[in-house]
Formats: C-alpha cells, structure tokens, sequence
C-alpha cells in the first residue's frame, strides 16, 4: 500500500497524559511523526491534536481505531492536507543583507504575503504563513543566496470543511 502524508485530527479532553497515549500508538508502530500540534479548541475543556505522518492508509485506519477506543479521546478521524484548510507558519532569522536584495525582498513581502516581525543590525526576524512545500521553498531560496541564519516551523494548524454543528454532534 501507497504511503502518503495522512493528518490525524482528535479532539479530546484536556487531561495529563492523553498526548502520551496518542503519540504511543505511533511509538508502538516505529512511525516518526512529521507535524504535532496541540492546542484548545472552540469547545471549552477540550483540546485539538493534529499529527502528520507519512504512512499507509491501512496504517493510519489501525491508529484511529485504536485512539477511538480510548477514554479521553471523544473523536478522532484521519484525513489527507486537501480534506482541510491547513496552514502552517515559519520564523526566518535572515541577514541584514535581506533588504539589500530589493526585489527579493519586495517578492517576499508582496507576493509571498511575508511580515517582517523585527529588524535589528544583525538580523531580520520575517514570518510566513502556508504550506510545508511553501516555507520549505522560501528556505531554500533564503539559503541559496546565504541569507537564512535560522529557521522554525510551526505543525499544522487545521479545520475541518465540516460544520461546526456536526462536530459539535460527535464530541458531545
């Protein structure tokens, strides 16, 4: 079976040890995990944990069933990036010279859709918020011209294209 990059999205309660539990099932499986983030979600108690990794669909349906039998975990479903709106976001530590490279640098902020966040005589702290391939791209430029002094990325941040009122439904 075809490996793919598979987004598991749970909502479950905001309780210690639950992420343990869920990231386990990975661990039990030797599957390194691409993306994780946690955060609380419009429901009052109740966290959202969205994880990337590259595996089966086979794969992905064994961890969902497994997570769905646990406690905690009030929902859980796997998807592909283009059953969501996604984003993730990046912070590049740039080169002062980054300004200097004006078209470059009116790329970024005007196409892009760039911010710059800080500017100091060391460095410039810019933001870019998108796919994985567009921050990924944006790297490798920032580090082909020897601009890029460091770089984070965030994990995905999803919602699902579903009503609110479905989800509502299945975490009640």
């Amino acid at each position: 079976m075809e490996n793919k990059e598979f987004i598991v999205l749970a909502f479950v309660n905001n309780q210690i040890s639950v992420l343990n539990r869920i990231t386990s099932a990975y661990l039990k499986r030797h599957i390194n995990i691409e993306s994780l983030n946690v955060s609380e979600s419009y429901i009052k108690g109740i966290s959202t944990v969205v994880i990337s990794a590259i595996i089966s669909e086979e794969t992905v349906e064994r961890i969902v069933n497994q997570l769905n039998n646990n406690i905690d975990i009030l929902n859980v479903n796997y998807f592909l990036q283009d059953e969501l709106i996604y984003k993730e976001m990046a912070l590049y530590k740039i080169s002062p010279d980054f300004i200097k490279d004006s078209l470059f640098f009116n790329h970024f902020l005007n196409r892009l859709n760039g911010k710059i966040i800080e500017i100091s005589n060391e460095y410039i702290i810019a933001e870019k918020s998108g796919s994985k391939a567009e921050l990924d791209a944006l790297k490798q430029s920032l580090e082909r011209k020897n601009l890029l002094i460091s770089y984070a990325r965030s994990g995905n941040v999803v919602l699902q294209r579903e009503p609110v009122e479905s989800l509502l439904r299945k975490v009640s």
